[in-house]
């Protein structure tokens, strides 16, 4: 069975795209948070990480592919770790009523949930 046909047995439109990209987005914001705890530069980061400061720049730009290791890596040498927590998909982006205001909840459509502890 491939991807939309498991996608399409569920009863439930899901886009598996924006599953991808708000997981990266979140492990993206998950390692911008953690720098900014440690009160670290990116350079320094790139230094402690052992690579190039432009690594860093793509690591956190939303265009790179952010590997597992390479998010551990980061968050390891800022003095955490990343610990992963699975979810059901609740795909509610139709059943949240939209407020007067016209803004939307900051959770509107999150599927999961990365958490960092300090070591």
């Amino acid at each position: 069975m491939n991807q939309n046909e498991w996608v399409g047995s569920m009863n439930n439109p899901i886009d598996i795209g924006v599953l991808e990209e708000s997981a990266l987005a979140m492990a993206q914001s998950t390692i911008q948070n953690v720098i900014d705890q440690s009160r670290i530069s990116k350079s320094d980061l790139a230094r402690r990480m052992e690579i190039g400061r432009s690594g860093v720049t793509r690591m956190l730009s939303g265009s790179h592919n952010l590997t597992v290791k390479t998010m551990a890596r980061a968050l390891a040498v800022c003095g955490h770790e990343v610990r992963f927590e699975t979810v059901p998909i609740l795909w509610n982006w139709q059943s949240v009523p939209q407020p007067s205001g016209g803004a939307l909840p900051a959770n509107v459509g999150s599927t999961t949930c990365i958490q960092v502890l300090a070591i």
